[in-house]
């Protein structure tokens, strides 16, 4: 459909959501407008809450890293007392950045323009020469922060909506996978030429594994349709409940509970048989976590939170999926690999083998995506209809669509 780019954009906005046909992807201009892009991260991406990292990346007081989204910067810092805190990085005093490294360690931040020195609170220390200025109110200001299961959260704004409900899904899933006791055994990330809304519905649905990951379709009853896969996922589960395992299932995404809650969803699901893990022949490739004893035939659970953080929970390993918009037609795709915080690097895992599955899947989700921009980008693009396995991705874009246009 053609805009009027003249136009104001709350009228193009307004003129596009009109136009938008029910139970089909979204119209171009959603999928590549600068203007909506901008919008999107207003509405959407600054105020709902975005997993940030994994505690484990900060273990001791003074360590911190940085988390930068849309022109915005976090030191993510772990405090004298242990207490984890999302510092805006932007110097009280004329706008520098403080932290330009990616990670660190420091007792004290010192901005590199005039040296003003702030503690691992933020706290404003100390600032040379200033005479009598007065000072009392120049601490780095913050965002709300919030850390469950070993999970960083964070919301750029004043009044976020709450997460309550969703760390109560959280404890009683990653929770019994033992992600609080967790570390970091590997990240990586992949750029990829497309809008964020691509990238995200592309994840909530499986209809496109059996023909775009073969390795992942081979083991992962997620590739069928839910109603063909009920007593393999039902009898994990009871394997699980057997052991004192017994995670819920949620269905609040992208909506939450409430308007004033985050959206939050839990899914379980199963291997085929003769697999138990998510790996290249279906073989255990870690030591156990938090409560599971045993594999309980190849049962984990998907968990997703806000926009853009969704978490992948198997009995010996977890896998966390982070969507970053760049632009409107870059996004990318952060993925952080746990295992168990005892577990040693070449004795009880190999890094190789921890993320075969998962990096091979995520440069196919690349270039997938990529075609689909590319065509998206086509003047003889018409949205499609989403079919019966795509339902998430159907009630994304609706929920999008009353996102942007409120």
């Amino acid at each position: 459909m053609a805009t009027d780019s003249g136009a104001p954009f709350a009228q193009k906005l307004e003129g596009l959501i009109s136009d938008q046909p029910a139970g089909s992807s979204l119209l171009q201009p959603f999928y590549g407008d600068s203007e909506i892009f901008e919008h999107d991260m207003a509405r959407i991406h600054m105020r709902r809450w975005l997993c940030a990292g994994h505690a484990s990346q900060i273990p001791k007081p003074g360590d911190w890293f940085r988390y930068d989204l849309i022109g915005e910067s976090l030191i993510l810092m772990r405090g004298s007392e242990g207490e984890v805190r999302a510092l805006v990085n932007v110097c009280r005093h004329r706008g520098s950045v403080v932290c330009s490294a990616a990670s660190g360690h420091s007792n004290r931040l010192v901005c590199p323009y005039h040296g003003w020195v702030y503690d691992s609170a933020g706290k404003l220390r100390q600032a040379r020469n200033m005479g009598d200025v007065d000072l009392s109110d120049r601490d780095l200001a913050t965002v709300s922060c919030r850390v469950i299961e070993g999970l960083i959260f964070v919301n750029f704004a004043p009044d976020p909506v709450g997460l309550d409900h969703a760390e109560s899904v959280l404890k009683q899933s990653l929770g019994r996978f033992g992600w609080a006791n967790a570390k970091v055994a590997h990240r990586a990330e992949y750029t990829v030429s497309a809008n964020w809304k691509l990238v995200t519905e592309n994840y909530q649905e499986c209809y496109h594994c059996r023909p775009a990951h073969p390795e992942f379709s081979r083991f992962h009853s997620t590739e069928r349709p839910e109603e063909k896969t009920v007593d393999l996922r039902q009898g994990a589960a009871e394997l699980a409940a057997a052991q004192g395992i017994k995670i819920e299932e949620w269905d609040m995404w992208p909506a939450g509970k409430d308007d004033d809650q985050e959206g939050v969803a839990c899914a379980n699901d199963a291997m085929y048989e003769g697999s138990v893990t998510g790996s290249q022949q279906g073989d255990p490739l870690a030591p156990l976590m938090g409560d599971f004893r045993d594999y309980c035939d190849g049962f984990f659970t998907y968990v997703e939170v806000g926009p853009s953080s969704f978490f992948l929970a198997y009995p010996d390993h977890g896998v966390i999926y982070r969507f970053l918009p760049r632009g409107a037609q870059r996004t990318d795709m952060e993925i952080l690999w746990l295992v168990d915080a005892k577990a040693e690097e070449g004795v009880d895992y190999r890094v190789e083998d921890l993320i075969w599955l998962w990096d091979v899947t995520s440069i196919a989700d690349k270039r997938i995506i990529e075609n689909n921009q590319k065509g998206v980008n086509s003047r003889f693009y018409v949205p499609g209809p989403y079919g019966l396995m795509e339902d998430m991705t159907r009630r994304f874009a609706a929920w999008y669509l009353e996102q942007v246009g409120a």
